[in-house]
């Protein structure tokens, strides 16, 4: 299934580029990141685009357009291993799980792009990222709906660039299809039926392709 989705990405990439290449004064107003991505939780991997739709025609002194960023698919996923230590009655014993963690959701916020060369762009902003969030530990499903906040800055040449950019927020998660989740914080909860609450905090690292 991911590689079917990265193919696809990378034959719609390529086509856009394809059809981008004969305008190379334009301010390139849509954007698909393909990141690495640096959490609380672990390591992953993100796939986000959309565009900025600016909020006036001619540049602010011929190099300087506010917009605002409409990120339409933001697709993200993350595992990281973590260890649990319990009494079983014979002793201590420790168990050795990994976890998975998906979002999806959209974007919007602000953004300044400054284009002080033809072809020299960079693009700073700012967003609010409703999410549903999903987790799974190999015990059950969890999942809720999500708000995030991220920040960043890409700087492009051209159709190709780099960027990195802030990303966090917390989710509550709720157990689908088993009832009342016993657990909390993957642990034991102090009261019973609490439900695990997570921050994300973290960083992407993402090339960035403008169209």
């Amino acid at each position: 299934m991911m590689s079917k989705t990265w193919l696809i990405a990378a034959a719609w990439l390529l086509t856009s580029v394809a059809a981008s290449a004969q305008e190379p004064e334009a301010w390139r107003p849509k954007y698909v990141n393909l990141s690495f991505v640096s959490q609380k939780l672990g390591f992953g991997a993100a796939f986000t685009t959309g565009r900025s739709y600016y909020l006036h025609k001619k540049p602010v002194a011929g190099m300087i357009r506010f917009g605002i960023d409409a990120t339409w698919i933001d697709l993200s996923y993350a595992n990281y291993s973590r260890e649990e230590t319990y009494d079983d009655g014979y002793g201590t014993e420790i168990e050795k799980l990994t976890a998975h963690q998906a979002e999806i959701g959209m974007q919007v916020g602000p953004s300044v792009t400054v284009r002080p060369l033809r072809k020299l762009q960079a693009h700073l902003y700012f967003r609010f990222a409703p999410s549903f969030a999903g987790l799974y530990d190999g015990d059950a499903f969890r999942g809720n709906y999500a708000s995030f906040f991220v920040t960043g800055l890409s700087v492009s040449y051209g159709v190709i660039g780099l960027g990195i950019e802030k990303r966090w927020g917390k989710c509550r998660y709720k157990e689908f299809g088993g009832g009342e989740d016993e657990y909390g914080d993957y642990g034991y909860a102090e009261e019973p039926y609490d439900t695990p609450k997570l921050k994300t905090s973290g960083l992407r690292a993402y090339v960035n392709f403008r169209f």
